[in-house]
């Protein structure tokens, strides 16, 4: 690739004000380099969508983008955006200029676009040079609709298509039999390859409905004169083949494929090759070749209804649609040429669209494709400006970057369409597709007046060898084309010599010895690797046995030594809460001792006091049972004793149901203190039967390890018999070594064993291919 520096007078950056940055390049310029060569800076266009009634209701209209001029335009931003904040704070600026080669805005029509984007690419496409068309924006920016269009306005893509045919007029090559192959060679097609190509062209066009209107009266007579049309007296025809696929999720996929209409079963994904020059093409991939325009319409629509889209019937996919025009000349390919236009999906910021799961695989996937897009075109400005040193461009690293590396090097005309919304929602994201478009533009494209000899097409036969050689056709290769029997009927060239039997016999018994040596050396290297395994496999298994027996053991002494610690915890707890519980009550209760004497004494002299008055009461009443009138006189005086003696009486017995209470009260004291003895039973009780419970763990823990060292045992068993069975295989080998010739394998013939044994002729030998004699 021929790169060169960028000038001062090349790009510029300039700020003005506070709040104004400035992004602005010098318009694409053409200059002639010595050799023919002509540079270029990448021509980025800008086109700009109108409102919608949705986005008018919602108050999306903030004068955020303002187009001053047919080369600048301004970005305002909002008030709520990240940059408005950022810029609030100090960071960044509000107020951003882009420069483009060329804006349009809301109300360009689509044939106006046309003319003055694709004019001239489609020139050199028509003249036999590469073409390649991105359009880049945010999702629901108008990009699917500037390349495709509608029935009623048609895009660049059925523009490109009807000027081609057009340009062709009455010189279209109507034989399928010249294909495209790898990326810039053609393929001749056998009678039955061409009939397969038919038939896989008519199912497409058999699962398409005609839905839309022809697309030749919508409007399309404005692209007829590009570049001269042939001549009748110029015997050239073309050919025009079409590819239609798609990068999903960092995938290739063909959306021609007619397997793709069964949604039950899985795509399978299509590799992306080198051709050995440099150039990179998809493997495998199906091309179409049409005739007219209805036909082109049908495989797009085809395509379409099998790109991949998300739930919001936007696609989340880069489709690109391949145009490659074959110049045929006395049967024989004299150009190819291409043309490329690349739909990219969009890129937003994940938080913002509310994508997850499978949708933010797909969004992640998109904006890594894209960013190592943006890291190409930054390196290729990098390594073209003064004074920086040259990096490394990661075309690699992407498929889209990777399929078009070698018309960003200079083997094509590379443009790109921005396609962006006037929406206050989605401001950020343009401002981040607009800075992206400024680094594009500063991209020189450095392209030779006349193609390398590498990039001029090739005649291949469906081995994929070449079939002409500097101009003349290869014998040998032409030969190895035909199929046998068209050799056969060549009598002059069917002699053929066979080796001597002699040589053949030689041949087949050196073969013999190297296949019992391989045999033997294939057998021993086996038994070594079996005893290898085996000595490694029972040295792991000692050493696992060992280390569990190790675990076990102290987790027996870890599992002792917890139930201990247990049950001490227990029986303190057990001491302590007794304890304190006999303290609480003898708080509420307590008696001295020797007031509990005193009162005692005084409780005996009471008693005995009682007695005394109930037998002094009792000869008091015998004496006053029958009293008569004197009697009453003389016992007046005895009464005030009476009364004393009932009064002390009542006393006494008031201090006896005092102590009655103090006893009864002791006694219940006495039933609580037995049920929290039986409380504390019953909680020694239960400890007992969890160590008893954890004693029969450890049990089963200890017959487990029994169990293992017996199967550990066992094991060591099997590994002697294994030894014994390397032993009988070792005996069976000697006797195998002292007898070659017992395993042949059995006779069938001499040409089936010259067939196994000996290796094809066009591999091993330069001479030519011996054929067979055809006898009378």
């Amino acid at each position: 690739m021929s790169t060169v520096n960028l000038t001062n007078e090349d790009s510029e950056y300039m700020q003005t004000g506070d709040m104004d940055m400035t992004y602005i390049s010098t318009s694409s310029q053409q200059t002639e380099l010595p050799g023919g060569a002509e540079q270029q800076t990448m021509r980025v266009y800008l086109r700009v969508r109108p409102f919608s009634k949705e986005e008018l209701s919602d108050k999306e209209d903030q004068d955020c983008v303002g187009i001053e001029n047919s080369q600048t335009v301004t970005l305002n931003a909002p008030k709520g955006s990240a940059n408005m904040k950022s810029s609030e704070k100090g960071i960044g600026m509000s107020l951003h200029k882009f420069s483009f080669s060329q804006i349009f805005g809301p109300e360009m029509m689509q044939s106006e676009i046309f003319e003055a984007t694709v004019k001239s690419q489609m020139s050199d496409f028509l003249d036999g040079k590469n073409a390649l068309l991105f359009s880049y924006g945010v999702t629901n920016a108008g990009k699917t609709y500037t390349i495709q269009g509608t029935p009623k306005q048609p895009g660049i893509l059925p523009r490109v298509l009807d000027a081609t045919f057009q340009y062709i007029g009455g010189h279209l090559y109507d034989g399928m039999d010249l294909k495209p192959y790898l990326r810039n060679d053609a393929q001749y097609l056998e009678p039955d390859q061409v009939k397969q190509e038919k038939s896989a062209k008519a199912a497409i066009f058999a699962s398409v409905k005609e839905e839309c209107e022809p697309l030749r009266s919508s409007g399309l007579e404005s692209c007829s004169a590009l570049t001269s049309n042939p001549t009748e007296a110029d015997s050239s025809q073309f050919a025009l083949w079409v590819a239609f696929f798609e990068i999903y999720n960092e995938c290739v996929y063909d959306l021609l494929q007619a397997s793709l209409c069964s949604k039950s079963k899985k795509r399978s994904s299509l590799r992306v090759c080198d051709d050995g020059a440099g150039n990179c093409y998809v493997k495998d991939l199906r091309w179409i070749n049409i005739l007219t325009l209805a036909e082109a319409s049908k495989v797009l629509q085809f395509g379409n209804k099998n790109r991949s889209a998300a739930a919001t019937n936007f696609p989340y996919s880069h489709s690109i649609f391949t145009i490659k025009l074959l110049k045929i000349q006395d049967s024989t390919v004299t150009r190819i040429s291409e043309f490329s236009l690349c739909d990219l999906a969009g890129s937003e910021r994940c938080n913002k669209t509310k994508t997850f799961g499978e949708r933010l695989k797909e969004a992640g996937n998109i904006n890594n494709s894209l960013l190592i897009l943006g890291k190409c075109l930054t390196a290729l400005r990098n390594n073209q400006t003064e004074g920086m040193k040259n990096s490394y461009i990661p075309f690699r690293e992407s498929k889209l970057t990777k399929l078009f590396q070698a018309v960003f090097c200079g083997k094509g005309r590379a443009s790109m369409i921005v396609n962006i919304n006037q929406c206050a929602s989605t401001y950020d994201e343009t401002l981040h597709v607009m800075k992206f478009s400024a680094v594009a533009k500063q991209v020189v494209q450095v392209i030779p007046d006349k193609p390398l000899k590498s990039l001029a097409p090739c005649l291949v036969g469906r081995d994929g060898k070449p079939l002409v050689k500097n101009g003349v056709i290869d014998t040998q290769a032409l030969e190895s084309f035909l199929s046998e029997e068209e050799l056969l009927d060549e009598e002059d060239e069917a002699n053929m010599s066979l080796a001597t039997e002699n040589e053949l016999a030689n041949m087949i018994e050196s073969l013999r010895t190297k296949l019992l040596a391989e045999r033997k050396r294939n057998l021993v290297q086996e038994m070594e690797i079996r005893n290898e395994m085996g000595d490694a496999m029972l040295q792991q298994l000692m050493e696992s046995e060992e280390l569990r027996s190790r675990q076990i053991e102290e987790l027996k002494e870890s599992f002792e030594e917890k139930l201990e610690n247990t049950f001490e915890i227990y029986k303190d707890a057990i001491r302590e809460h007794a304890y304190q519980s006999a303290m609480n009550n003898l708080e509420d209760d307590y008696v001295p001792f020797d007031e509990f004497i005193a009162e005692q004494d005084k409780v005996e002299t009471l008693k005995r006091k009682v007695s005394e008055l109930e037998g002094l009461t009792s000869s008091i009443g015998g004496l006053c049972a029958v009293p008569t009138v004197d009697q009453s006189c003389q016992t007046h005086p005895y009464k005030s004793t009476e009364a004393a003696g009932d009064d002390r009486c009542k006393h006494l017995y008031k201090e006896k149901c005092a102590i009655d209470r103090i006893c009864e009260d002791k006694q219940q004291l006495i039933i609580c203190l037995e049920k929290r003895l039986k409380d504390i039973n019953l909680t020694l009780q239960n400890t007992r039967d969890g160590y008893l419970e954890k004693s029969s763990e450890l049990d089963d823990l200890q017959r487990n390890s029994k169990d293992q060292t017996e199967s550990m045992e066992e094991i060591l068993w099997q590994n002697v018999e294994n030894d014994r069975e390397i032993a009988s295989l070792k005996s069976e080998l000697a006797k195998l070594s002292q007898n070659p010739y017992m395993q042949l394998r059995p006779k069938r013939g001499l040409l089936a064993n010259i067939r196994d044994a000996v290796t094809s002729p066009r591999k091993t030998s330069t001479t030519r291919t011996p054929r067979k004699t055809a006898h009378p």
